[in-house]
C-alpha cells in the first residue's frame, strides 16, 4: 500500500492513499494523529482522558462554567457520568451549574446512563471535551491554575 504525506502549504498537508487525496489543516492532522495513536495504543487514551479530568479539578470556576455552557449537553452527561468517583471534580462540576441545571443533569444521568457509558460514546465525547476544553484555554477563558481572569 502507497501512503504519502505531503505539506501543501504553511497550513495544509496532503495524504495520499493509493489514488485517494486527502487535504487537512494543522489540526485535522493533529487529530488524525491521536486517533491512529489511540487506535494503536488504547492506554494512551486512557491515560489521556484520566490527565483531562485530573486537570479540571484545578481549573478556574469561570472555565468551569465556561465548558459547561459551551459543551454538548450529551458530552456535559457524560463528563459528570465518569466523575462520580472523583468528588473533588464531582462537586466542581455541579458547584459550577444553578440548580435547575443540577436537577436536569441527574435526572438525564438516571434516565441515559443506568447501565453505564458505552465506551464509543464515552471515547467520542471525552474527545469532543477536550477540544472545547483547548479551545477555551486558546481563548483565555479556561485555565487549569484555578486563578480566575
Amino acid at each position: 500500500m502507497k501512503i504519502e504525506v505531503n505539506r501543501v502549504n504553511q497550513d495544509q498537508f496532503e495524504i495520499i492513499i493509493e489514488d485517494q487525496r486527502l487535504t487537512l489543516d494543522w489540526d485535522g492532522l493533529a487529530r488524525l494523529n491521536r486517533e491512529i495513536g489511540d487506535f494503536l495504543d488504547p492506554a494512551a487514551r486512557t491515560e489521556r482522558y484520566e490527565r483531562f479530568l485530573a486537570r479540571l479539578r484545578s481549573a478556574n470556576n469561570t472555565g468551569i462554567q465556561a465548558l459547561l455552557r459551551t459543551a454538548a449537553h450529551d458530552d456535559i452527561l457524560v463528563l459528570l457520568h465518569s466523575s462520580e468517583d472523583k468528588t473533588e471534580l464531582h462537586n466542581k462540576l455541579y458547584g459550577n451549574m444553578s440548580d435547575n441545571s443540577v436537577k436536569l443533569y441527574m435526572e438525564d444521568l438516571l434516565f441515559q446512563f443506568r447501565e453505564g457509558v458505552p465506551g464509543y460514546r464515552f471515547d467520542a465525547a471525552m474527545l469532543r471535551l477536550i477540544e472545547t476544553a483547548e479551545t477555551l484555554v486558546g481563548e483565555g477563558a479556561l485555565n487549569f491554575d484555578g486563578k480566575e481572569n
